[in-house]
């Protein structure tokens, strides 16, 4: 894809469920690398959404440095346990699914944290753009392709998943951070109040 993806935070959502995001079976943070913003707790929408009661982020203080995250698009509600982390500076988040059905992978999703004040800005690592680098160079980084229905192959026209473990998440996440393509157009978020 040669322009990012404009991203919302109902298409953050939308992206989530449907797979068109980078998923992880290894978390992209260890221990030393989380952080606590207690200023992120609270209630955060689309800058300029008319629906903040029905589309909207929350996020609540979770055990130690976590996060509980609760999405509601509309009529969904979704929730993440949440790690704010940093990496040579730059700040990023793992969520990772409080619900797990019997068929899905447990994955983790990451999201680059591109501000957190006055506005919350968040941008997804662009799927399109990873899943051409890998076709070109499949040792970029440790992957599988998860077939999108039962019965098919999992080539690479399945769902891409990694599978590095975490140090090598973080050096490849490290080295392509600065990419100009790597991550979509970020979410601007403002804080809401019920």
């Amino acid at each position: 894809m040669k322009t990012p993806i404009k991203i919302t935070a109902g298409l953050l959502l939308l992206t989530w469920l449907t797979g068109c995001i980078v998923t992880s079976v290894y978390p992209f943070y260890t221990a030393k690398d989380v952080v606590f913003d207690p200023a992120l707790v609270g209630a955060w929408a689309e800058k300029d959404t008319t629906n903040a009661a029905n589309e909207h982020w929350r996020f609540a203080k979770g055990e130690e440095n976590a996060y509980v995250l609760t999405v509601q698009d509309k009529d969904k509600r979704t929730e993440f346990d949440a790690r704010l982390f940093q990496l040579k500076g730059q700040l990023f988040f793992d969520f990772y699914s409080r619900e797990r059905t019997e068929n899905s992978l447990p994955v983790h999703y990451l999201l680059k944290v591109n501000r957190t004040e006055p506005t919350l800005q968040l941008s997804l690592m662009n799927y399109d753009w990873l899943k051409k680098l890998i076709k070109k160079n499949p040792k970029a980084i440790r992957h599988m392709w998860a077939p999108q229905k039962p019965g098919e192959s999992g080539d690479d026209d399945g769902e891409l998943v990694l599978t590095a473990d975490t140090a090598e998440l973080q050096r490849f996440i490290l080295k392509q951070a600065k990419a100009e393509e790597a991550f979509s157009e970020f979410v601007v978020m403002k804080r809401w109040t019920p």
